[in-house]
């Protein structure tokens, strides 16, 4: 199942030498990532940091990382 995703920057730093030997890159990002109809709720919302060479590539790794942290939001949403 592949859900609709949006990713907001929150924060970009340097990762340092350990980073760039992991991503390619030393630039490391912090970014909020929720569903575009939870734009307002807050609690659907994950944090993920990554990392890449370029911005779209950072912004695609926080997708691949948050989806299935947001599946289990909305699993454990609709139980209550």
């Amino acid at each position: 199942m592949s859900l609709k995703l949006k990713t907001l920057s929150i924060e970009r730093y340097n990762g340092g030498v350990k980073a760039k030997r992991k991503y390619g890159s030393n630039c490391i990002t912090k970014f909020a990532v929720y569903r575009p109809e939870d734009e307002r709720n807050y609690s659907m919302h994950v944090e993920v940091e990554t990392g890449g060479r370029t911005p779209g590539e950072r912004a695609t790794a926080a997708k691949v990382l948050a989806e299935p942290l947001i599946l289990a939001l909305i699993a454990k949403h609709s139980t209550e």
